[in-house]
């Protein structure tokens, strides 16, 4: 296909798929093969920081795009108007209606496939004032002397989040390596698990933050054979050659 009517279809395609996400015709995992191949098409591979891990949609959405690595453009079009003619053979009978002549430009720094997953970050996000503990959001932001102030106050180092984390997993996730010699100064519990069965240090593992790792895999009766829902123990789950979080208990 020449460079011209590859554009011309993917501008289509693009405009094909934002109205069928709306629609609720295409799935989420769907939405978000398209997600990462319009940003490879229209941005490049993918440079940017991984989403914190409580930013589910954000980090599946970032994992979309960082899986097709260095992907030419040209192709990664190619490839997201061929996905679209496999999931919906005939597409293109309805696209010119659907792209207002086809002089529509797509919409936002995503494009319109974006739209479905943008409505639900957005409702998230209306949802109301934020509800977190004082010292897990002190903890998720790195401000050691507010953590500092809370715990001398009596904080409770085994307060929980809405997904059973505590300030001690906020703090790994964010690698704020002060943060966290603070709470295991304080007691902080190291081998609690969330909702997912994930330790703190499962957490510094999946966000690539050794520091905070290490902190928390030196501090005595840590159990770094500890598993996840999905039976994963921090060893499993973190970049290679992190042979710290290894244990012979596994």
């Amino acid at each position: 296909m020449e460079d011209a009517s590859l554009e011309e279809a993917f501008d289509a395609a693009t405009q094909y798929v934002g109205a069928a996400s709306t629609s609720g015709s295409l799935s989420n995992d769907q939405l978000l093969q398209f997600y990462g191949l319009y940003k490879q098409a229209t941005v490049g591979p993918c440079d940017v920081p991984k989403p914190s891990f409580f930013d589910r949609k954000g980090r599946a959405k970032w994992s979309a795009w960082a899986d097709l690595g260095q992907l030419p453009g040209g192709e990664a079009q190619q490839r997201y108007v061929d996905l679209l003619s496999q999931l919906i053979p005939g597409w293109t009978a309805g696209s010119s209606s659907s792209s207002g002549g086809g002089g529509a430009k797509r919409g936002g720094a995503g494009g319109p496939v974006q739209s479905r997953m943008v409505e639900a970050a957005e409702d998230e996000q209306a949802a109301g004032p934020d509800s977190t503990p004082p010292l897990l959001q002190a903890a998720r932001a790195g401000d050691a002397a507010a953590a500092e102030a809370l715990l001398q106050a009596g904080g409770d180092t085994g307060q929980r989040g809405s997904e059973g984390e505590t300030a001690l997993h906020w703090a790994a996730d964010r690698g704020h390596e002060a943060v966290v010699a603070l709470l295991l100064n304080h007691g902080a519990d190291v081998n609690a698990t969330d909702n997912d069965g994930l330790t703190a240090c499962h957490y510094a593992a999946l966000a690539g933050h050794r520091g905070a790792a290490e902190l928390l895999a030196a501090v005595p009766g840590v159990k770094l054979g500890l598993r996840s829902a999905d039976g994963d123990t921090a060893a499993d789950v973190a970049p290679s050659g992190w042979d710290f979080l290894q244990t012979s208990a596994e």
